[in-house]
């Protein structure tokens, strides 16, 4: 590749990089925690010793609810858990969509207030959509954020893989500092991207496709198919019409036998959920949704009439194109076609993948620097970034100790609100310290901190909980996956101690600027001459 073409290519990998590179962090982090969102869903639970009795199972739960909320007779799903199944629909006095499950309605049948983690939602949102609330306009803000930012995403891996093409076979095994920490992470970030490459062309791919799916459509409506476009895409994307009710009432079927219908279409099917539209019309239907093991696209329907007649089967070999080619986008992006193994890779390459974005971002700010000068632009980007990428690992640890403590103490009502409000909290309190703190000092803190807070989190629901923490198969295997958190920010820790003790870093993490402000003029940043020694330490 010629200089001028090189250059031109590092300039814009570097600066698409830098732009997506926070967002990214953020998105992968939270990521790498969501690829088991069903465990965590049951980790998040509070147990209080002896289980208590679930007052109904399934279709007592669906008769409370469907006759105290004639909006859910509409449209609701169904959570079938041997537990405590829950029911989700759309309430339009809230505007918004309510859960309930057995355990919240009493002897009575009275919906009780009962007060619930909502950390594996929570969770999934940062991963999606940053966190960022959806007001409830046609386009999901976050979401479509982050489609933008797969994008470029995606610009940055195809022009860092045409920069480093020609040498990748030197840099495969060049991961050393050669006197200083710039070189280290240069090459940390050139292994870890050459390794995990494919995975992050899936990633792109499949979040721009999930993200800037709304965006498209809008975009092909307005200028090129017309309003019809959206009627297409209804039927496309909906296992069945929706009801045309004629006011003929029916008697609907045991969910037993409901589920047992479905699986005689389908023997293999491992159920998920059940959407049931139209509940008590003769013109209703149910819609038994889950999986089939063993394939890529593994996603399943089975819709059944309330006389449990089968209307349709959408399964691996029996599907149109639309759902052949949505399913294997969903399965690529979460993980969850191959088993615990598949889980298990895509939750280390999550890990890998906020280093790459937290090493780009330092090489960005360290290279524009030796451009221009330390100026107090790179020295504010080298802040911003490592502020950013503390608060949300240190923020979403404290989100799972509230999401644990809150329960078991009087403001246990308050626990879905904390476990957000904590995390915004401690993201904003970490990048105001960020910004006034010397880099190399804040660095060092943070890390011999954040270990902590995820080795916390399991002792906790221990002590909390007992031996529900580790005898219960999810409970277990997330704590475990806490610590694997945990250790990993304590090698982490020990690498960045290691490389200050044999190069001497770059003036900025020591907060030195330009020539005519040498140093940061906070206390801090004039103690930078103990700074090395008091990490080392």
């Amino acid at each position: 590749m010629k200089g001028e073409r090189l250059r031109r290519m590092v300039d814009l990998h570097a600066w698409v990089g830098m732009v997506s590179g926070l967002a990214l962090f953020v998105a992968f982090f939270a990521g790498a925690i969501n690829v088991f969102h069903h465990e965590l869903h049951h980790w998040q639970e509070a147990h209080y010793g002896d289980p208590a009795s679930v007052p109904m199972g399934m279709d007592g739960l669906l008769e409370q609810v469907t006759g105290q909320y004639p909006d859910a007779r509409k449209r609701l799903y169904l959570l079938p858990d041997a537990e405590d199944p829950g029911v989700m629909w759309f309430e339009s006095s809230e505007g918004d969509w309510v859960t309930a499950h057995a355990t919240d309605f009493n002897a009575e049948g009275v919906r009780e207030d009962v007060p619930r983690s909502a950390l594996a939602d929570f969770i999934n949102e940062l991963h999606f959509a940053l966190g960022i609330p959806n007001p409830g306009w046609p386009i999901n803000i976050g979401m479509t954020f982050m489609g933008l930012i797969s994008v470029m995403y995606g610009v940055a891996l195809f022009s860092g893989l045409l920069i480093h093409w020609p040498k990748i076979r030197k840099e495969f095994f060049a991961l050393k500092h050669e006197g200083n920490m710039r070189r280290y992470w240069k090459n940390l970030h050139n292994v870890i991207g050459i390794i995990s490459f494919p995975f992050h062309l899936i990633m792109s791919v499949t979040g721009a496709a999930m993200g800037m799916f709304t965006v498209v459509a809008v975009l092909l409506g307005a200028l090129v198919f017309g309003p019809q476009l959206r009627g297409v895409i209804t039927e496309e994307t909906e296992v069945w019409p929706a009801v045309d009710s004629q006011g003929d009432t029916v008697t609907m079927p045991l969910m037993e036998d409901v589920l047992s219908a479905a699986r005689n279409e389908l023997p293999e099917l491992t159920v998920d959920w059940l959407e049931i539209r139209g509940y008590g019309d003769a013109a209703g239907w149910i819609d038994v949704a889950g999986s089939v093991p063993g394939y890529l696209g593994h996603h399943a329907h089975v819709v059944l009439d309330p006389t449990l007649g089968p209307l349709r089967v959408i399964a691996p070999e029996q599907r149109s194109f639309n759902f052949a080619s949505l399913s294997p986008v969903y399965s690529l992006h979460f993980g969850d076609y191959g088993g615990l193994l598949v889980k298990l890779l895509y939750f280390a390459l999550g890990l890998l993948g906020s280093l790459l974005f937290v090493s780009g971002n330092i090489l960005w700010c360290e290279r524009r620097s030796d451009r221009t000068g330390p100026g107090r632009s790179s020295a504010f980007l080298l802040r911003l970034t490592l502020g950013v990428c503390a608060g949300v690992v240190i923020g979403i640890a404290f989100s799972f100790l509230a999401s644990k403590l809150l329960p078991h103490t009087p403001l246990a009502g308050l626990v879905a609100v904390a476990e957000r409000g904590v995390f915004a909290v401690i993201l904003v309190l970490l990048v105001a310290w960020s910004l006034r703190a010397s880099p190399l000092r804040f660095s060092s803190q943070m890390l011999r901190m954040a270990p902590f807070c995820y080795l916390a989190i399991p002792l906790l629901q221990t002590v909390l909980e007992g031996s529900h923490a580790w005898l219960e198969a999810d409970n277990r295997l997330v704590n475990l996956l806490l610590l694997a958190v945990a250790a990993c920010l304590w090698v982490v820790r020990r690498q960045f101690r290691k490389r200050i003790r044999q190069a001497e870093p770059h003036p900025l993490w020591v907060g030195k600027v330009s020539g005519d402000n040498p140093k940061h003029l906070t206390e801090t940043e004039r103690e930078a001459g103990t700074v090395a020694s008091d990490s080392a330490s």
